[in-house]
């Protein structure tokens, strides 16, 4: 019976973290916003909660591989699962993005930083190398084709977070090496998503399998992830020899792609009531991508000086909480659902 119960922890919790972790940011971005301490102190405790999960998640998860012998290559045939690896490194360098802003820079931390962003790096990076094997090799079954294979090559992308605190730390060739890398993990991200975003969005069309569609939200988290990089890649000034970014270059392209967030939420958002998810641990696939979406909103807010994206900005927020509790009761029922049948 233990086995039975120990054998749900597959890769897909860890979507229950790293919304938690979104929230957490959200949360932070808020306080800073509305100037409000106790927003501040709930983000702290959202923040806290996330360590917990993800600490949890992932000792249940590494016991489950290790002791289920028939179950260990589960995720290298399961592409779903094998992508969901990838929130691994989006927690490390999120998390560690989060430890930067709460308690300030130290000698201490950024050494630890920057090793946790070379690792971090690297294991989305072999993650996605990974993926693209498993694709071209592969026999696949249609319900692994959904939006969750594009985790992978988003993972890279989100090193931005913990690059930007780095690169205000560090100087020469450390930091010329963090923007080398930044600017190559935006190249295998963009093109990684147009490439593997058409089959996800493929396998949806076709497919439409309900316990996959809250993934659908990941396309907002994509187009704001690029945003954040273009914005945060502008503020790093000239590093590498001559490369820039013209901040007109820089608002026109983060205009166009928020044109592609905006309609992207707006469509998932009429999903979210007209097709039924109920039960599925999938829900929490809504926390990450609403986390960059209200990122990338109150950035461009910050930068466009436009007053009606802080409005957009703290919509955003309070569906992110709404979902974010919609999220807690289906993972009850799931797990409810699961502690049933193994009685059975």
């Amino acid at each position: 019976m233990k086995n039975k119960i120990l054998y749900i922890f597959g890769s897909e919790w860890f979507g229950m973290a790293i919304a938690t972790l979104a929230v957490s940011q959200v949360f932070f971005l808020v306080s800073k916003y509305l100037v409000n301490i106790d927003l501040k102190y709930t983000g702290e405790v959202f923040f806290g909660l996330g360590i917990i999960m993800f600490i949890v998640i992932f000792i249940l998860w590494a016991i489950r591989g290790l002791t289920i012998h028939d179950k260990k290559y589960l995720h290298w045939n399961n592409l779903t699962r094998l992508s969901f690896i990838a929130l691994i490194p989006i927690i490390l360098f999120i998390m560690d993005h989060i430890l930067i802003d709460l308690i300030g820079m130290s000698k201490l931390l950024a050494e630890v930083s920057l090793y946790n962003y070379f690792f971090s790096y690297f294991l989305a990076l072999v993650l996605g190398i990974l993926l693209g094997y498993r694709l071209y090799t592969k026999e696949i079954d249609k319900n692994e084709i959904n939006y969750a294979i594009i985790i992978p090559p988003l993972s890279i992308g989100t090193s931005i977070f913990l690059a930007t605190p780095l690169m205000g730390y560090y100087h020469g060739d450390i930091a010329e090496t963090i923007y080398f890398l930044v600017l190559m993990g935006l190249g295998i991200f963009f093109f990684l998503y147009i490439f593997i975003g058409s089959i996800a969005l493929s396998g949806h069309v076709s497919n439409k399998s309900d316990s996959t569609l809250p993934t659908a939200m990941l396309p907002v988290g994509v187009s704001s992830l690029i945003i954040i990089n273009l914005l945060s890649i502008m503020s790093f000034g000239k590093v590498i020899g001559d490369i820039t970014l013209n901040f007109g270059t820089v608002e026109f392209i983060s205009i166009l792609l928020y044109g592609f967030e905006v309609w992207n939420f707006i469509v998932v958002f009429i999903l979210i009531f007209r097709k039924t998810t109920f039960g599925y641990l999938s829900v929490w696939a809504y926390g990450f991508p609403l986390g960059l979406f209200a990122t990338s909103t109150i950035k461009l807010e910050a930068a466009l000086r436009i007053p009606f994206l802080g409005d957009i900005f703290i919509f955003i927020w309070i569906v992110l909480m709404i979902l974010w509790v919609y999220a807690l009761i289906n993972t009850y029922v799931f797990v409810d659902r699961i502690k049933h049948s193994v009685k059975a």
